[in-house]
């Protein structure tokens, strides 16, 4: 007999959470996947992982108060052991690589077929790592890992992991305030527009913990 493993559900579209849950319950009950509950927003998947003890969280990537990234490192936070993975109508790789920096343990697509959610419910659990197979080849991601950020933007980065606002950030990159306005909203759309957290968290991942060397290369 299959070991049981224990799901809970979060995605802001009912019809979409109600049909993972179907093709879960249809395809993986053999493999001893069951499904607890299906949340709509972060306070219910809270309550539902505080209260039903699940292994796996299934998280979508894209909601409208709190992207799915914030809501991994939330979890991941307070439950490290707690597995967590992704699951996106978007086949962007920055966002594999956001997802990796904020903790979850695997990704998937919304296009894939039900079976490669599975296989990769099933390997999370085994404690492999499906991100570079949902990606492409493995030489892929360590390059998604600055995002896509120039040398300035990785500056301002840390500035705003800092909590520096763009007067701040201006002066200490000697740039005009609104040289420091463009590459804030041009982190910040790279990044998949992250909470204060999430930008943090981003800022350790990338080693931006140490002194950067400010010059004047744009």
């Amino acid at each position: 007999m299959k070991a049981e493993i224990r799901l809970v559900l979060m995605d802001d579209q009912v019809l979409i959470l109600e049909a993972i849950a179907a093709l879960l319950q249809a395809h993986g009950s053999e493999h001893g996947i069951k499904v607890l509950a299906c949340a709509k927003n972060y306070p219910q998947v809270l309550e539902a992982v505080q209260q039903l003890d699940p292994h796996l969280v299934l998280l979508d990537m894209h909601m409208p108060e709190i992207n799915g990234s914030e809501v991994a490192y939330k979890l991941k936070k307070h439950l490290p052991d707690l597995k967590i993975v992704m699951l996106s109508g978007f086949e962007s790789l920055q966002e594999v690589a956001q997802a990796k920096a904020a903790g979850a343990d695997g990704y998937a697509f919304k296009s894939d077929p039900t079976v490669v959610l599975v296989n990769t419910i099933l390997e999370v659990m085994a404690g492999e790592n499906p991100f570079v197979s949902t990606v492409g080849p493995e030489e892929l991601l360590p390059a998604a890992l600055d995002y896509g950020l120039t040398r300035r933007q990785r500056q301002v980065l840390k500035l705003l992991a800092q909590g520096e606002h763009n007067k701040v950030i201006a002066q200490c990159l000697g740039i005009s305030v609104r040289t420091a306005e463009k590459h804030r909203a041009q982190v910040l759309a790279k990044l998949n527009k992250p909470s204060p957290s999430t930008l943090s968290h981003i800022a350790v991942e990338l080693g931006l913990t140490h002194d950067l060397m400010i010059s004047g290369t744009p």
